[in-house]
């Protein structure tokens, strides 16, 4: 299944426990910017700022796991489209996905 930045963002938000708005506050930046970011093909810095603030490696942003941690999947792919980022863990989701 695809998942955007966007989306594993707001994971990882939830599951630490704050709001994107809060994110956006630690950051030092307005929500408004942050959405823009996440909803459009972000630089590296900003991903590097987004992890920072949520305390995970930038790899975390983009597979689901850690520098140290095991990848659920030897696959993982990202995929940027009119601006949105997705993410794809197996060959089958992303043939499913460009179908």
């Amino acid at each position: 299944m695809d998942k955007s930045l966007s989306n594993r963002v707001k994971e990882l938000c939830s599951k630490h426990g704050i709001t994107l708005k809060q994110l956006a506050e630690t950051m030092g930046i307005k929500p408004e910017s942050l959405s823009r970011a996440l909803g459009g093909n972000p630089h590296l810095s900003t991903m590097k700022n987004i992890a920072n603030a949520l305390g995970v490696e930038v790899a975390e942003l983009l597979t689901g796991g850690g520098a140290h941690e095991p990848l659920t999947s030897d696959f993982t792919a990202m995929v940027v489209k009119e601006g949105e980022t997705y993410l794809f863990h197996s060959a089958s989701d992303l043939k499913n996905w460009l179908a």
